[in-house]
């Protein structure tokens, strides 16, 4: 999961410079852009990983396999 939080920061920071070049920003407003970009992913992917890790801890766990009822009809031979 780390990977991929990783990889979809870094994909969205390509993408700013791409975006950057192609309309022709500056330099400082490139990189700044790049910058913002890749931390907010970033954060938002963390996040995204974190409540994926954390639901398993809130779910109900089912109880124990109900207890079966004894056959109380005698079994034929």
């Amino acid at each position: 999961m780390h990977r991929f939080v990783n990889t979809l920061a870094m994909t969205a920071a390509v993408l700013t410079l791409g975006a950057g070049l192609w309309q022709d920003w500056g330099l400082l407003a490139t990189m700044k852009k790049m910058f913002f970009s890749y931390l907010g992913f970033f954060f938002l992917g963390a996040l995204l990983t974190l409540a994926v890790v954390s639901v398993p801890m809130f779910e109900k766990k089912p109880d124990e396999e109900p207890k079966k009822k004894k056959n109380k009809v005698a079994k034929r031979v």
